[in-house]
């Protein structure tokens, strides 16, 4: 077996100087600089082909890689990913709403950048984004570090047209609502939880309902800016958390539970399914290679289906 899992991160178009714990801590969710900093003393980030320091800066096109350890943990029950869109530059797959999207310290199998290792032999991921582990839907990769770079050049500049579909605990009332709200941690005592916060980051998501219940909607949520948890922050704060979410109904208290694998049944039902109800739509974006608008679509996963239908909410076409 590997001793470690390596994962490439394509610096995008216009980062230049930037030092590579910086820009590692901004790509890795979950991870702080202070964790970032300790893998680097660990051998366990390489730059241009070396251990890096934590004083080396990154330029646009280079790639970094971190190194999870090998894990021999239970494999995901997803032998197989459905790929959306393929060409010479892209690789679109539809990710499951129970899997990471890359390996961590923690986790190795159960993620999309080993499936994928497994499923297409000899492909090496640029993962362009990442999803959270409990959210479905179209997740992008680049074939190469220039595609890449290129893809990820997007992101950062908030060209990428990002559409996302939520099934919100109560009636929202509202037709359509933009959240202009900055985010950041906020106190909690739950490191990963997110907030809105004065202190915090420009975050602006646009909702429109789509449809709507006695008891749940289904709201579509156009992420503008794209801060950690940004739409399931966004919806708890106007009063309407994704049903399912442990980490943003009431104090998070599900989140513990699942962390400690103490969850029981009267958990699952007053959260309302067994995962959060956030599914990534689509995708729209400017080809690497040709310029040409590309739109990427996900289909509605059968346990979003199956949450609407027990909701009495309808999906539009």
């Amino acid at each position: 077996m590997p001793e470690f899992v390596e994962v490439p991160f394509g610096v995008p178009s216009g980062v230049v100087g930037v030092r590579v714990d910086v820009f590692l801590a901004g790509r890795l969710r979950g991870y702080s600089r202070s964790t970032v900093q300790r893998m680097i003393a660990d051998s366990r980030v390489w730059l241009r082909s070396r251990p890096a320091k934590p004083s080396m800066r990154v330029s646009q096109g280079e790639s970094v890689v971190v190194r999870f350890p090998w894990r021999d943990d239970p494999p995901s029950r997803h032998a197989r990913l459905e790929v959306l869109y393929e060409d010479a530059d892209i690789l679109a797959v539809d990710k499951p709403g129970d899997i990471l999207s890359h390996p961590t310290d923690k986790t190795v199998k159960a993620s999309v950048t080993w499936i994928l290792a497994n499923q297409l032999p000899g492909f090496k991921p640029f993962l362009i984004h990442r999803l959270d582990r409990e959210t479905s839907g179209v997740l992008l990769f680049g074939r190469s570090a220039r595609a890449a770079r290129r893809l990820s050049g997007q992101f950062e500049a908030r060209e990428v047209r990002k559409e996302y579909w939520a099934v919100v605990r109560g009636a929202v009332g509202f037709a359509r609502k933009t959240v202009d709200r900055p985010l950041g941690r906020g106190g909690h005592a739950i490191r990963v939880r997110q907030a809105v916060s004065s202190a915090g980051q420009t975050a602006r998501t646009d909702f429109s309902a789509v449809s709507v219940g006695p008891e749940a909607s289904l709201v579509r949520a156009v992420p503008k800016t794209g801060r950690l948890h940004q739409i399931r922050v966004h919806l708890a704060w106007l009063g309407h958390p994704v049903v399912g979410d442990k980490l943003y109904i009431d104090e998070g208290e599900a989140y513990l539970k699942a962390w400690r694998g103490v969850m029981a049944a009267e958990d699952l039902a007053r959260l309302g399914s067994c995962r959060q109800m956030l599914h990534a739509r689509s995708l729209e974006f400017r080809h690497p290679s040709t310029g040409g608008r590309v739109r990427v679509a996900a289909p509605v996963p059968d346990d979003f289906m199956a949450c609407l239908e027990a909701f009495g909410l309808a999906a539009p076409p």
